[in-house]
């Protein structure tokens, strides 16, 4: 599910023209529009981005829209359309959908897709630990035997199977219907809280709190367009109270259903072909000279930390290799995992292998040796991505 648009034969001049246009576009749609130096996105909604790349003499607009749903799909068709329209020229649009302007037969395909998506994952439960929710994320989120995990919370398994795949579009799409209405701006604030809530942590770095205002924001706008909509109004007043922002609802319903925050639990973060148990809130890094994951636990202040964890599959991160390689391997899983904990300048050091098709190592140091069980559980819950993954 896809939307190019091939903007042909353009000199320097008829490019820079394309992204003014583009700019006055998301204006008008108030949407945002950045420039990350070899591309261009534009950000319309949660799960639904257009990028701009340059191929030569042809600037390239791209959006998958699998994710979003069919407003996202329709509107970036519509979009596209606009372009075309403002600026003279070549151009070659791309649809696999071939979107007309019937959105009925739009949502069908969306639909035939819930089918699809539902029967594999009643069937095959390898794909329940694949990221088919996020067009892209850092993470998966841990799921149970009895729960399906979509893009807003879980659902009870038995529960899945009875639902119409017209009950499951909110559950899958942020973007059903052609206009952004209430039910839009819930998902979206539902999406965000999934994937990004933070909790008491919602003034951790600027990526947290920048969430946590648009998860408020959406919760409102949603208000605004239906004050009978049922709402998180609970994780609403929480963030408002961490944000020190004055709450705008009066009297909105409660939602029945658990609203789901995968972030607050521990997650796999993925790192190559490996996937690495801890806490959904790290903040994670890449060191290019070791080639090795780094994550660090959340805090409310930045002076108090309690842990890091760093994975490569290189052995160069253990500080003592010759130690940890004598130590006797433990198994869990089918996997071996050697482990060796010591104390070196007033912190605690964990470090490990984990052997599986190939080796995992791990580097921890945390102030409390309190954290040691943590960790060590972190380390063996990680593993390589199964080969479905791959």
């Amino acid at each position: 599910m896809f939307v190019q648009l091939y903007c042909l034969e353009r000199n320097e001049k008829a490019k820079n023209e394309i992204y003014e246009v583009l700019g006055l576009l998301c204006k008008r749609e108030q949407i945002q529009i950045e420039d990350k130096g070899e591309i261009v996105e534009i950000t319309v909604c949660p799960q639904g981005k257009i990028t701009v790349t340059e191929q030569d003499d042809t600037v390239v607009l791209s959006a998958t829209t699998r994710f979003a749903g069919p407003g996202f799909h329709a509107f970036v068709v519509e979009f596209f359309m606009d372009v075309e329209e403002e600026i003279e020229g070549k151009y070659e649009l791309k649809d696999d959908l071939y979107y007309d302007g019937d959105f009925n037969a739009l949502c069908s395909i969306y639909e035939d897709e819930i089918v699809y998506l539902k029967d594999l994952l009643l069937k095959n439960e390898d794909m329940q630990k694949q990221n088919y929710c996020y067009q892209q994320t850092f993470f998966l989120p841990m799921n149970d035997s009895k729960s399906i995990i979509t893009p807003i919370g879980k659902i009870d398994k038995e529960e899945f199977r009875q639902m119409s795949p017209k009950e499951l579009m909110p559950y899958f799409f942020i973007w059903n219907q052609w206009d952004k209405d209430a039910q839009y701006y819930k998902n979206a604030a539902l999406y965000l809280l999934a994937t990004q809530g933070a909790g008491k942590y919602t003034n951790m770095n600027e990526t947290t709190e920048k969430y946590a205002k648009e998860i408020c924001d959406f919760v409102e706008l949603a208000y605004q367009q239906d004050a009978n909509i049922t709402l998180p109004v609970n994780e609403y007043n929480y963030i408002c109270e961490q944000l020190d922002r004055k709450p705008k609802l009066e009297n909105a319903k409660k939602m029945e259903q658990e609203v789901y925050q995968y972030r607050l639990k521990e997650v796999y973060h993925l790192f190559d072909n490996v996937r690495i148990l801890a806490n959904g809130l790290v903040e994670r890094c890449f060191d290019v000279t070791s080639q090795s994951l780094c994550l660090s636990c959340p805090y409310e202040d930045e002076t108090n930390w309690h842990w890091l964890i760093q994975v490569s599959k290189n052995d160069s991160i253990c500080m003592h290799l010759n130690e940890l390689e004598q130590t006797k391997p433990i198994s869990y899983k089918g996997k071996d995992i050697q482990i060796h904990v010591y104390e070196e300048d007033g912190y605690y050091v964990l470090e490990a292998i984990v052997k599986q098709k190939e080796n995992i190592y791990f580097h921890c140091v945390s102030q409390e040796e309190s954290s040691i069980p943590y960790l060590t559980q972190c380390i063996k819950q990680s593993e390589f991505q199964i080969e479905m993954d791959e």
